[in-house]
């Protein structure tokens, strides 16, 4: 479906999703970096994660589904699938994947956050 870009260099990627070239500059500001820290990040093999593709990509106006496939942080499978789940349509069973598990780790139920109305004083505590 979509093309593994994850050897190819992020200018060229984003300047072909935006439709037009990008400079440096242009790139590091879309991620909401500092140009020391872009360049750091490129040393380092940092630079490409989830969180700064996705701000480039709101930045950029670039689908952030598309961006991600391409890197490979979501796989273009699940996608499909979950556009089907989105139309009303359950994809066939061979191509639905389970949802992961969660081993040895409590899950909490998220309470709703108490108004002025449930508020009480405690009677254990001294007065003001």
């Amino acid at each position: 479906m979509y093309p593994d870009d994850t050897r190819k260099d992020l200018a060229t990627v984003l300047s072909y999703l935006a439709g037009r070239s990008l400079s440096r500059e242009e790139i590091w500001t879309a991620m909401e970096l500092r140009r020391s820290t872009y360049y750091d990040q490129l040393e380092k093999g940092t630079l490409i994660t989830a969180d700064n593709l996705c701000t480039a990509a709101r930045n950029l106006s670039i689908n952030r589904a598309e961006l991600l496939a391409r890197y490979r942080f979501i796989d273009p499978e699940e996608i499909a699938a979950l556009a089907e789940e989105i139309r009303g349509h359950s994809p066939p069973a061979h191509q639905v994947h389970p949802a992961p598990t969660l081993t040895g780790v409590a899950v909490q139920t998220v309470r709703k956050r108490p108004t002025m109305a449930d508020l009480r004083s405690r009677p254990d505590a001294p007065p003001l």
